[in-house]
């Protein structure tokens, strides 16, 4: 009977690990619009999703936080502390990192998040929430992390004006949108796995992942990119 039990637990435990996302939703978000693309961005990939946040909060008043605050942290090159260092991100594969545009640039909280946690080898995609344009923001974001590997980033102009249907293309474009990533219920088959085929626009080209009569050129398959020749 004690045995019995013991190999429910292990079954179940083993279950609850097949079943756990692979990809995180890291932001920071100050006014609210990068938090709502984030959580949109969870929403449609079944993410786990992680907010940044300072050590010292920042002010509530806008032009306290823009016209002191972060214009000095992004002169002197600071490296604000972070609330939490001790976060366990290592089985995440893919890591959605996402911020607002502070002074052309992301916010130096970021650059102190990314030099704290270590992503090398796992494949960083950048986001940012902007008021006039996303300026070096995304490049930001991959440049530190050049351990990396990158997918296409993504711009958004405010909270309220994001597309849930072209947020969808760019995670299908990606190949994270969670039909390609959900793993569902667990059961036993001896039938193959099948995938979804994706082209560069995000159209889906095959449900099965045969390649029979594709045309030639690049396409996505499980958040990873082929070729058909």
């Amino acid at each position: 009977m004690k045995k019995s039990i013991l190999l429910i637990v292990i079954m179940l435990a083993a279950v609850g690990t097949m079943q756990a996302s692979n990809i995180l939703v890291a932001y920071f978000s100050w006014g609210g619009n990068t938090k709502a693309l984030a959580e949109e961005i969870q929403r449609q990939t079944g993410a786990d999703i992680y907010r940044i946040e300072p050590a010292v909060p920042y002010p509530t008043d806008y032009n306290t936080l823009a016209y002191t605050i972060a214009r000095n942290e992004k002169e002197t090159n600071a490296r604000p502390a972070l609330k939490e260092t001790n976060q366990d991100f290592s089985r995440y594969e893919y890591i959605f990192v996402g911020c607002p545009v502070w002074w052309f640039d992301a916010p130096m909280i970021m650059h102190t998040f990314l030099e704290t946690y270590n992503f090398a080898g796992k494949t960083v995609i950048p986001f940012c929430t902007y008021y006039t344009a996303a300026y070096e923001t995304l490049n930001d974001i991959v440049n530190a992390t050049p351990n990396s590997n990158h997918l296409e980033g993504l711009g958004v102009s405010g909270a309220s004006s994001y597309d849930s249907n072209a947020i969808g293309a760019w995670l299908r474009r990606i190949g994270l949108d969670q039909e390609s990533t959900a793993i569902g219920s667990v059961e036993k088959t001896d039938k193959p796995v099948q995938s979804s085929i994706y082209n560069l626009n995000g159209q889906k080209v095959s449900d099965n992942g045969n390649t029979d009569g594709l045309a030639q050129g690049i396409y996505i398959m499980r958040g990873k990119k082929f070729y058909v020749k």
